[in-house]
């Protein structure tokens, strides 16, 4: 990989500036949204399971940001190697498993709505496995990981200057076929697929009929899935795609820019967790104005407490 100064089109500013927001907004927001998914009882249905591991694959991601903000505030040429090898191998790694753990989850998240809404009483069963289903998430993605790793050696004894590069499996068929293809385009048409069978079907549903499931949370939920899945993950798949055919400084600076928007759903997962789920905004509000009842109550109490003082 290059990493030719004339390669870098864009101010490494813009990277440190992201990252940074990412890292600062992510932890905070993803250790509150695992606060709630583990202190609120009334968080237990299928969907938070999967929202419950989303958060913690985007915590895994966001405790590695500082790796890549670390490697973009230096020269590649002043470090050394083997620490260039370390940084990007742990960062690509945490990546690779926070990425495609989304993908996968985002797309059971859709797809347990479907059955929620087209067949609640079939599906009863089925969707009470969702902590399963997300061990054979992590358990695929952690082999998935293991690969790319084993790659990212075999590809460093050649070139160990990784940092603001790209790593060797992004030109190779083998790696990048199986990521777009199983670990983007399968899970897309699975999310399209669930979708639009459960908008079509929500107008007959008893469900959602007799109130039991809320139509318009839904089609929200649906929507907010749907747009950090193509927002957050199409660039970053489209740029695999174009370096199967050419392999350029524009392509290799998307590449770097396409990580970050990837890395971007950090941020925005907690935010289809307000937005989608009624029970956490009310405990949002609830915490809120709680909050503002204490701070109230305390300039109350320092007020009365204040010494009068006698001119």
């Amino acid at each position: 990989m290059s990493t030719n100064s004339s390669c870098h089109l864009l101010s490494h500013v813009l990277y440190l500036s992201g990252y940074s927001i990412i890292s600062t907004l992510g932890l905070i927001m993803n250790i509150i949204a695992i606060y709630l998914f583990i202190h609120v009882n009334q968080l237990r249905s299928p969907t938070i399971v999967y929202m419950k591991n989303l958060a913690i694959a985007d915590l895994l991601l966001i405790c590695t940001v500082p790796l890549k903000i670390y490697s973009y505030t230096i020269e590649p040429s002043t470090i050394n190697s083997n620490l260039q090898f370390w940084i990007c191998n742990v960062f690509g790694s945490f990546l690779l498993l926070n990425m495609y753990s989304s993908i996968f989850l985002l797309t059971c998240i859709s797809f347990d709505r479907y059955l929620a809404v087209c067949f609640p009483l079939r599906s009863r069963r089925l969707r009470q496995k969702a902590p399963w289903i997300c061990v054979g998430v992590w358990f695929l993605n952690g082999i998935s990981v293991i690969v790319n790793s084993i790659i990212f050696i075999e590809g460093s004894n050649t070139n160990h200057s990784c940092l603001n590069g790209r790593p060797p499996f992004v030109t190779q068929k083998g790696p990048t076929i199986g990521a777009i293809g199983i670990g983007f385009l399968v899970p897309l048409v699975v999310m399209v697929i669930s979708s639009v069978a459960m908008l079509k079907s929500m107008n007959q549903s008893h469900v959602v009929q007799e109130g039991l499931v809320n139509r318009v949370k839904v089609i929200r939920m649906l929507a907010t899935n749907t747009a950090i899945f193509l927002l957050c993950f199409l660039p970053y798949h489209l740029v695999l795609l174009f370096y199967q055919f050419m392999d350029n400084c524009f392509l290799e600076e998307a590449y770097q820019f396409t990580l970050l928007t990837a890395c971007c759903n950090t941020v925005l997962d907690p935010f289809a967790y307000y937005f989608t789920t009624d029970t956490i905004r009310n405990v949002v509000r609830e915490e809120i104005k709680a909050g503002k009842k204490f701070l109230e109550l305390s300039d109350h109490s320092s007020e009365k407490n204040r010494p009068i003082i006698s001119s």
